[in-house]
């Protein structure tokens, strides 16, 4: 085998040629660990088909699909991966009543979104779109609203539609089942086109797995699986220099790559490569944004190419994000804030203290709002004996006032009676909350908004 590496290049350039790989296919690395488990890994809730729709027919709950960090408690999802090598997908979205909030989601292999759709911004009517691949160029066809293009073969599908109450569920299951995933070819009543080759998904080996089961490979090997992933996925024409350089140390989409090649000193500098780009990573993890009454709230992590290509800084935002929150819309569409401390700066623990978190008024947004509470660590719903993981604007019985604000009460036992509509459970522990907030007003967006901060009372003993 040619050696990989580039033997004209010194170590400090092959470390930092790495550095730079590594961050770049972080997020694809981390998108394909999920990808494998969801497709071919063991029968779970979160299990889902190529090409077709699972939908989720309960809310997330601590029994039920508590696996993905943040498991969202208001909206029932449906969701698919799509393999647009053969040909371009159209999907069907049905209309909805004019009150319920819903859209559609789609992010490419590089775990950027391509595409979002809804209530938001075109409405509830019944909507047919085009999804397809880097390499289709072809007309708009009849009945199709809207063609959408994606920077890769692979993509991950998202829809969500809204939990107004209690008894709501069977109204979304119908709607569920009234999305359509159709083959090009089928809706437009032709033969399909020659099927492409079988594509390989070898499991993620499992010293790739770092911390919750994600897919981050640290080691010179991820080279080779970066190649492999690039296999599915299209090199932007803004990229090209980008993976000239990266050619240097032997990625190149498809090419296979044996480490055990490697001198001695190539080794050691790809890993200082991979060790300095994970050093930046958990540094930006640690350091999102800067906090407001104890939230954070980053405003830059999700979005699509526009923001996240063409500077160091967006490639690492990408890589911070698939960490931090994969697939999260982008902040147009919610806008999502974390607080761990109280008003204080201590850490948030159910065995310690109650808190109260005071609004003068109701969240500036224009879709829906709700705050859950995860445990502080694994950022997955903790069980309480209530079975309320989460207060938001459809609970009429939070008390308000005539600018519907109000005040919750986060403690692990219950208040008094007449405040049981304000109660938000919290573990007897350490937990975070999160805060989400569907069509942010500018006020979210520009941060002139100031979120209350959640102010500490001891334990009544």
């Amino acid at each position: 085998m040619i050696p990989p590496v580039d033997p004209a290049l010194s170590f400090d350039a092959i470390t930092a040629i790495a550095e730079e790989a590594y961050v770049y296919a972080f997020p694809m690395m981390i998108a394909y660990g999920f990808f494998h488990r969801q497709t071919m890994g063991p029968d779970t809730p979160e299990k889902q088909a190529i090409g077709r729709f699972t939908h989720f027919r309960a809310l997330g709950s601590p029994t039920f699909n508590n696996v993905i960090p943040w498991i969202n408690t208001d909206t029932l999802y449906s969701a698919a991966w799509l393999d647009l090598r053969r040909e371009p997908v159209v999907l069907k979205v049905p209309q909805f009543e004019g009150h319920r909030f819903q859209n559609v989601q789609a992010a490419d292999w590089y775990t950027m979104n391509f595409f979002t759709r809804g209530t938001l911004d075109v409405g509830n009517a019944a909507r047919t779109y085009l999804l397809a691949g880097p390499d289709w160029s072809g007309p708009s066809p009849p009945g199709v609203d809207e063609v959408v293009t994606a920077d890769s073969w692979i993509i991950k599908l998202f829809t969500r539609i809204i939990v107004e109450g209690p008894g709501d569920e069977a109204a979304i299951h119908a709607l569920q089942d009234r999305y359509a995933l159709v083959p090009l070819s089928a809706f437009l009543g032709r033969a399909p086109p020659p099927a492409p080759p079988a594509a390989e998904f070898p499991a993620p080996p499992a010293s790739g797995l770092r911390g919750r089961g994600f897919f981050e490979q640290p080691s010179p090997e991820f080279i080779g699986t970066f190649n492999h992933l690039m296999t599915q996925a299209a090199v932007h024409p803004d990229e090209a220099a980008l993976f000239e350089r990266f050619a240097g140390i032997g990625v190149a989409p498809g090419a296979d790559f044996d480490a055990s090649v490697l001198t001695p000193q190539q080794a050691a500098a790809i890993q200082a490569g991979i060790d300095a780009g994970r050093a930046r990573i958990e540094h930006r993890l640690a350091n999102l944004d800067t906090p407001v009454n104890g939230w954070v709230y980053p405003l830059d992590l999700r979005g699509g190419r526009d923001r996240l290509t063409g500077s160091s800084g967006a490639y690492l935002a990408r890589a911070v994000a698939a960490r931090y929150a994969i697939w999260g819309p982008g902040a147009a569409e919610v806008v999502y804030m974390v607080a761990e401390v109280d008003a204080a700066g201590a850490a948030l623990d159910g065995s310690a203290a109650t808190y109260a978190m005071t609004f003068d008024a109701a969240p500036p947004v224009d879709g829906f709002w709700s705050y859950t509470v995860y445990d502080a660590a694994t950022r997955l719903l903790v069980p309480h004996p209530s079975g309320r993981y989460k207060r938001g604007d459809r609970d009429a019985d939070i008390r308000r006032n005539a600018n519907g604000g109000f005040t919750l009460l986060l403690q692990n036992a219950p208040p008094p009676a007449d405040r049981l509509g304000d109660w938000l459970p919290v573990p007897a522990g350490p937990f975070q909350v999160v805060g989400r907030l569907y069509g942010p007003h500018a006020t979210l967006l520009d941060k002139t908004y100031t979120p209350p901060p959640l102010v500490a009372r001891p334990l009544e003993t």
